[in-house]
């Protein structure tokens, strides 16, 4: 040990060698003993060390290595220097091992959102646009900085598997949804689950707010459907509702925080002005100075619409879509069920008291078994045939238990038991036919155990989860199948049901032979042609699948349906490949987040009656990759309350469009950006449950038609209020995307890799469409990192389409293990000689701290030329020397001034940070470390 150590010195701490390279601040006694102050760089900045000086060793600087001609070989100095750079060229996400298709308007916002110092944002881009995917790509973005750890996303309910499996899916971040995978019965849980989906009636409730107070800040919130976050003023009164209480909470335990929402204001002045108060209190001080200084909404808020944004080309990125609506008549039978049905539909909603002001809980619940009746009676026979078979079972069910309760009660009848037999037996016919199961000496102790199961859940002894086979998918099912074995019942309830059930037709309806006709006419122009269907209930599904796998085979039919995410991938795939199966049949549900853009044709056996749930259906192929023209068709039963609905609403989107020059003038129909957004800001409004209620019940469709008239009013409204203040906002431009856009690609980074796995003694081998790497080891050391990857790409879109595919890039376990294995001090290669144009390049890796605790990083490379020319982040790239550089270091001395051409740099080097702090907010400190010095070969 040399214990001349002096301030300004390098040293390296003996035991502790991972450090590094440190320099001396001062040197003091303390108790009979020398120690050093060391300062170190490391990724998250200096760190001081206090070290006994006897277990330091001096080292030479990288000018004094430069000085003394201790050079590293050239290809581990680029290595090095590419493992700091892919990083911060990752500007968007188009370095990342992401599955999914990156659109420049998503890049662009992803590094206008991360390179923000304040990040407290609306996203109010269009529906369409990939808004969950955006979230994604800045949390991948944040993660791979180290400035994000606690992330909360906060949604309705009915979109937090989506949520979850979208981040999964696509960017392999796993969230954990509360209550569904964890349950927070104390501030630990919120301490120890630090990436979170939440809907948000179920944060909002006070017990839980306060548990959230006490548990560590989130580094991010996201809101999702932002536009719910309602605070509304009446008058001198204003009404806050609890989620903009949430809200409110939350804004204070976080340091980032986004809301998302396609329709921010509502129509309500105050309202959006209280939304954006969310976000930043001091911007407005009143719902008046927005429209006055409308200008200021771009300092937190993005907004891009359909029409704007493009491809890498300058293309648009949506195809035209032709919507045909199908009509068809109800064969006699089918209209008689149709009426009979109705009959039983209008009696229950009296029962339950429609248009009564107060209404008993027993009543609700017999209006929502009609309302869900009513949904399905549209969709097939099978689907409302199997849902009143399922009512049947429930109401002998509770029948034969208080009949059971009354022989407990008076000790043994004849008569009872009798009466309990027959029933039993009933019953047992009935979930033989709901379950369809076979005749076997098993299929009575099969319904017997499924007749236990209920009683046990009518009895409210057995989770509603344990019941199989429902006609709704995941996602729909539980408020559903709860309203189906409702206690309350209409008098004559068992005998009614049992006649619709005797009633409903069997086997393929009208409907079905629509559909077989138009697909056949399309086939037979086009053979090949892929189809996509899309049903609300499971049961519809299968049937479907059956009818047409005995005309087009069964092997030849994709499913995809609520459950899980590798099912619904494999179906995916099924469906994408040349040859793979021609029809892909999906419920509402299954739809989520899976893309269908390979097929541009696409059938609404059924439709919700909400219909945005309509255009969500049609974005599943309506998307980024679609090369044709959409065609939907609407599958809709003349003469029944669907369709004077359907075309009330189609008319009146119609003449809107119309009075405002909003159609296309070839075809004469809405164009499709005025679609969606009208449709986008109906949202929920008018109730569309209460309209069909009523429709059904009184046929007044004046009335019905006035509703959807005002609301679609109210609704343009609302998006002329939103165009007029946004219109002084950024809207996109493909230039803007290729000012930012990072210099490498996925195939640069593969060359890279390359280079690294064969340097450390690995393969990387061909295998057609796929490379197999065998992971050297001292990879291997890391977590997460397999020793074997059999089938690496670094072609995003084939990642989307196959399981299999290993997608490779920042984010991956391999990746990630040499960018941090490169960057540390275990791998020394800072100075180097190489065959550069420049006499002399220096590189440092800059970090930059602010106040809001938000750091920025920057890699600075200066290039000397002769008469002292310094050129800044010269256009040189490194993964052009690294193919051409040699590997064995040249032997030969330096011929340069070392000193003036240090202080020659680091002058620009200051000039640099200058320029860092002027263009930056809140700057507390510039940390500069230089990370490399090569010079040229003579």
């Amino acid at each position: 040990m040399d214990y001349d150590i002096k301030p300004n010195d390098y040293v390296t701490v003996q035991g502790k060698e991972s450090l590094g390279i440190g320099e001396v601040l001062r040197v003091s006694e303390s108790a009979g003993e020398y120690i050093a102050d060391i300062a170190f760089d490391t990724p998250e900045g200096k760190k001081l060390e206090t070290v006994p000086i006897n277990h330091l060793a001096k080292a030479l600087s990288l000018w004094e290595r430069l000085e003394n001609n201790q050079f590293d070989p050239p290809l581990n100095f680029y290595l090095k220097q590419l493992s700091y750079q892919f990083p911060l060229q990752n500007l968007g996400g188009e370095l990342s091992n992401s599955r999914t298709e990156l659109l420049p308007h998503q890049i662009l916002l992803t590094h206008q959102i991360s390179q923000s110092t304040w990040r407290k944002f609306l996203v109010a881009d269009e529906v369409g646009l990939g808004k969950t995917i955006e979230i994604g790509m800045i949390i991948k973005e944040l993660f791979s900085r180290n400035e994000a750890k606690r992330i909360l996303i906060v949604c309705p309910a009915g979109l937090t598997k989506n949520w979850q499996n979208e981040l999964r899916g696509c960017f392999k971040l796993n969230f954990q949804i509360l209550g569904r995978d964890f349950i927070d019965t104390d501030v630990f849980s919120w301490e120890t689950n630090n990436q979170v989906i939440a809907s948000i009636d179920t944060l909002k409730q006070t017990k839980r707010m306060e548990l959230i107070k006490q548990a560590p800040r989130w580094d991010l919130v996201v809101f999702d459907e932002a536009h719910h976050l309602s605070r509304k003023r009446y008058g001198k009164k204003i009404d806050i509702t609890q989620n903009y209480k949430l809200a409110e909470v939350l804004r204070g335990y976080t340091r980032d925080l986004l809301f998302l929402s396609a329709t921010p204001h509502q129509g309500d002045p105050f309202q959006f002005w209280s939304l954006i108060q969310l976000l930043d209190d001091q911007l407005f001080e009143s719902p008046e100075a927005i429209g006055e200084h409308r200008g200021l909404l771009g300092r937190v808020m993005f907004r891009r619409i359909k029409r704007e944004v493009t491809d890498y080309d300058g293309n648009p990125i949506f195809m035209r879509r032709q919507v045909h609506t199908q009509e068809f008549s109800l064969a006699a039978r089918e209209r008689v069920f149709y009426e009979k049905l109705t009959e039983y539909l209008k009696e229950g909603y009296s029962a339950a008291g429609i248009g009564q002001e107060k209404t008993t809980s027993k009543q609700r619940a017999i209006g929502f078994v009609m309302v869900i009746f009513q949904k399905i009676m549209s969709s097939s026979p099978r689907a409302i045939k199997q849902a009143l078979r399922r009512r049947l079972l429930s109401l002998l069910a509770r029948q034969q238990m208080e009949l059971e309760a009354k022989m407990a009660g008076k000790g043994r009848n004849e008569e009872l038991a009798s009466r309990i037999v027959n029933i039993q037996e009933e019953m047992r016919k009935v979930t033989v036919d709901i379950l369809f199961l076979p005749h076997s000496p098993t299929q009575r102790a099969e319904a017997d155990t499924y007749i236990a199961q209920l009683k046990q859940r009518l009895a409210k002894k057995y989770a509603a989860e344990e019941m199989t086979g429902w006609a709704l998918d995941e996602g729909e099912t539980e408020e559903e199948m709860e309203s189906i074995y409702a206690d309350a019942s209409i008098p004559f309830e068992i005998d009614k049901v049992r006649e619709l059930i005797h009633n409903a037709p069997d086997g393929a309806d009208r409907k079905f032979d629509t559909l077989i006709r138009a697909i056949e006419q399309i086939r037979r122009e086009f053979p090949q042609e892929k189809f996509v269907i899309f049903t609300q209930y499971v049961e519809t599904q299968e049937f479907l699948k059956e009818e047409l796998g005995k005309s087009y085979g069964e092997k030849n039919i994709s499913i995809i349906r609520g459950g899980p995410l590798d099912d619904k991938i494999a179906a995916m795939e099924d469906f994408w490949k040349d040859g793979g199966t021609q029809f892909l049949i999906s419920t509402t549900a299954g739809g989520e987040g899976i893309n269908l853009q390979v097929c541009h044709i696409l059938f609404n056996y059924d439709l919700p009656w909400n219909p945005m749930a309509v255009e969500q259906r049609i974005g599943r192929i309506h998307r980024y990759g679609q090369e044709n023209t959409v065609q939907i068709y609407n599958l809709v039963a003349e003469d029944t309350v669907e369709e004077r609905i359907y075309f009330i609403l189609e008319q009146k989107l119609l003449e809107i469009a119309q009075a405002i020059g909003k159609t296309d003038p070839a075809t004469g129909e809405v164009v499709e950006d005025f679609r969606s957004e009208i449709l986008g800001f109906l949202g929920s409004s008018p109730n569309y449950q209460e309209l069909y209620k009523k429709a059904l019940i009184d046929k007044d469709y004046k009335r019905t038609e006035q509703e959807i008239a005002e609301a679609i009013e109210k609704a343009k409204q609302a998006s002329e209020v939103l165009r007029e203040l946004t219109q002084q906002l950024e809207s996109f431009n493909l230039e803007n995307y290729n000012k930012i856009k990072g210099y490498f690609t996925l195939l640069d980074l593969k060359t890279f890799l390359e280079k690294v796995i064969l340097k450390f003694g690995g393969t990387m081998l061909s295998k057609g469409d796929f490379y197999r790497i065998q992971v050297p080891e001292v990879f291997q050391k890391f977590p997460s990192v397999a020793p074997i990857y059999e089938s690496v790409t670094f072609d995003r879109k084939k990642a989307v389409r196959l399981k299999k595919a290993e997608l490779l890039g920042l984010g991956h376990p391999l990746i990630d293990a040499i960018i941090t294995y490169l960057q540390s001090p275990k791998f020394p290669a800072e100075v180097s000689i190489d065959k550069i144009e420049p006499l002399f390049s220096a590189r440092y890796f800059i970090k930059v701290n602010t106040q809001s605790g938000i750091s920025k990083h920057f890699y600075l490379k200066l290039e000397l030329f002769p008469e002292n020319n310094v050129r800044v982040n010269g256009s040189s790239n490194d993964i052009s020397l690294l193919l051409s550089t040699a590997t064995p270091i040249p032997t030969q001395n330096v011929k340069i001034a070392v000193k003036e051409a240090k202080d020659l740099l680091e002058g620009y080097l200051k000039e640099y940070e200058i320029k860092i702090k002027n263009n930056t907010d809140g700057v507390l400190s510039i940390q500069s470390k230089l990370v490399g010095l090569v010079v040229k070969e003579s």
